[in-house]
């Protein structure tokens, strides 16, 4: 005889992978349920279901009351970790929750994907014919013409482990997750242009790659050269700055909007660049103020949806997954 699935237990099953009730109730309940409901059989199973699609779980994991609920498996995980040794169960519930809304962007972007060049030099050219600087909307503008949606998403539950970014190949189209909620578009344009060179290299051909950290000192081969890649796409080659040690702020603000004019480059990527040469924790200080001069009024996770909302087709996805889609981004 099979088990009735009940709320309460449903609840426990998925707190075990991260997924605590507060998290269901405020992001993957349908709109209809209440409490009253948890004593329903019938609801307490389209509410599970509703659960599982949204969050990209295994449904048949979700309806089995006995078993361990798991993440559907759209394409195998590749995760590039701050520690090599680390445990890579603590990236899961972001991996599964990031894949999901992935799926369903690639799903509703307008755009046919066309090839992009593969060398960071030709998308570097490529971009300026367009746009007077490489910034955060020259880089959005290229990606959705290209047919490559780039989502911002950090809607995890409590505790969560999440990452700096993603990219992916879903249903035959390339596909950038970035989960950091760093403030300032320079902080979030070389996290896109990191996962545009995994892209461009090939690093994600059969499966999902996640960039738990991206860091200068990355000892990875791919991390390597998805760094490499985002160097010569903003500043057109390797190393290009060689920094003296600056004082203050306001100085490098003015340091970096003159390079930003003269070189074609967003002067908040100069002021960051600063701070990954020299590495010291004070350098870090000094660009994060020159960051708030050249940038006062900072959303870039709002300006990446912004774009979002124009260019997917909303009607193409059904009513409860644009809802959740909505939800979880914010637009």
């Amino acid at each position: 005889m099979n088990k009735t699935l009940e709320m309460p237990m449903l609840y426990k099953r998925l707190s075990k992978v991260g997924l605590q009730p507060k998290f269901i109730q405020e992001k993957a309940l349908p709109e209809w349920w209440d409490a009253e409901l948890e004593n329903n059989p019938v609801a307490v199973l389209e509410a599970a279901g509703r659960i599982a699609k949204r969050l990209g779980l295994d449904m048949a994991s979700v309806l089995d009351p006995d078993a361990p609920i798991t993440f559907k498996q759209v394409i195998r995980p590749k995760f590039k970790k701050i520690q090599n040794n680390s445990d890579e169960s603590r990236l899961i519930v972001a991996q599964g929750l990031a894949t999901r809304v992935a799926e369903m962007v690639t799903y509703a972007c307008k755009k046919p994907f066309t090839d992009m060049a593969t060398s960071a030099f030709e998308i570097r050219n490529f971009i300026l014919k367009n746009n007077y600087y490489i910034d955060l909307d020259a880089i959005l503008r290229f990606c959705w013409n290209c047919g490559i949606p780039v989502v911002h998403f950090s809607e995890f539950p409590k505790g969560s482990i999440k990452m700096d970014g993603m990219a992916a190949v879903i249903n035959e189209r390339p596909v950038i997750v970035l989960s950091s909620n760093r403030k300032y578009s320079a902080y979030l344009l070389f996290i896109i242009l990191h996962e545009i060179g995994h892209i461009a290299s090939g690093h994600v051909k059969d499966c999902v790659l996640i960039d738990e950290k991206i860091i200068k000192e990355a000892e990875d081969k791919e991390e390597q050269e998805a760094n490499e890649f985002a160097e010569i796409i903003l500043f057109g080659e390797k190393n290009k700055y060689a920094w003296g040690k600056i004082s203050d702020s306001i100085q490098i603000a003015r340091m970096v909007r003159q390079l930003g004019n003269k070189d074609m480059v967003d002067p908040g990527a100069l002021a960051l660049n600063y701070a990954w040469q020299k590495g010291e924790k004070e350098d870090w200080v000094i660009a994060g103020g020159a960051l708030k001069i050249l940038e006062p009024v900072a959303n870039a996770s709002v300006k990446i949806n912004s774009y979002l909302e124009k260019e997917l087709d909303w009607q193409s996805l059904d009513t409860d997954s644009e809802e959740y889609l909505k939800l979880v981004t914010g637009v």
